[in-house]
């Protein structure tokens, strides 16, 4: 049995997470995400490290645009396989894919407008890295899948996912090798949550495996529940309001929306605020809240 594992993205930098793992004549890509720090993101536009039709199968942790957003740049050079996730990240993809190719197209246009008034000549051409219609031909090879069901890639290769606990339909993703007279396992964690998080379920706790590639971006620092925060929420809420304002609160479409909405219908609940109108003012984060309602297990 011959394993081998290259770091494709997230090394050195925190965004455009991308693992080949390379196994008995196979090769499997977890996570195809985006570089989104300024001084990462040519990476982008640069040759994908081994030949996409090469790559057999996606396993995806997740539907942020750092571990899914080069999906359909992937697919539009050649990648034939399936792409596995969670049947709630496979739902979430379909947003943000679709708002990330809008973006992106829009972005080209308004530089080469720039550029053009300006007289500038840039390093890379003023077009979208993929547009709409190559994100759609991707979700054709999405392949949904629930937890804790073995998905069988090949005939000695398996997956499983469990329960990240970060974002909905988030997941930590077992594959296990078999050979001869053995057999190896490696963890990939994608990004893990915390516990007694509002909304969403625990994190699967115990899972075994060889190798352990484990998501570091807040290692340094303890993340604690914050006890005192309806109480916090709901003072920002009463004193916005008797001074006569609207209170405005900047959020991520997926899931920090979610919680917010959660906290507020809380606070509602219990008369602890005024039952105050509350607008979700995002497309995105209207679209996404609706695949909450979905997913209700």
């Amino acid at each position: 049995m011959q394993i081998k594992l290259s770091f494709l993205g997230a090394a050195g930098s925190v965004t455009g997470s991308r693992y080949l793992l390379e196994a008995n004549g196979s090769r499997i890509l977890v996570d195809c995400g985006l570089c989104q720090e300024r001084e990462c993101r040519n990476r982008d536009w640069e040759p994908f490290p081994v030949k996409p039709e090469t790559i057999d199968t996606v396993l995806v942790t997740h539907g942020h645009l750092d571990h899914i957003g080069y999906l359909p740049r992937l697919v539009g050079q050649g990648f034939h396989g399936k792409i596995y996730c969670t049947e709630a990240t496979a739902d979430i993809a379909r947003v943000i894919l679709l708002d990330s190719a809008k973006l992106m197209e829009e972005d080209a246009e308004f530089k080469k407008k720039r550029h053009q008034r300006e007289g500038r000549k840039v390093a890379f051409p003023e077009i979208p890295l993929y547009t709409t219609q190559e994100v759609e031909a991707t979700f054709h090879q999405l392949a949904p899948v629930g937890y804790f069901k073995t998905i069988k890639i090949t005939n000695d290769i398996d997956a499983v996912f469990y329960n990240a606990g970060h974002v909905l339909g988030s997941a930590d993703i077992k594959v296990t090798i078999k050979g001869k007279n053995i057999q190896r396992s490696v963890l990939f964690s994608g990004d893990v949550g915390t516990s007694g998080r509002p909304i969403i379920n625990d994190p699967t706790t115990g899972i075994e495996a060889d190798y352990v590639l484990v998501e570091s971006t807040y290692g340094d620092r303890v993340i604690g529940h914050n006890g005192k925060l309806l109480e916090e929420l709901a003072e920002i809420i009463n004193s916005t309001e008797k001074a006569g304002g609207n209170l405005l609160i900047p959020a991520f479409a997926l899931e920090r929306s979610q919680d917010i909405l959660y906290y507020i219908n809380e606070l509602l609940l219990h008369d602890r605020i005024s039952h105050l109108m509350v607008f979700l003012d995002s497309p995105m984060a209207v679209n996404i809240t609706e695949i909450f309602e979905k997913h209700t297990d």
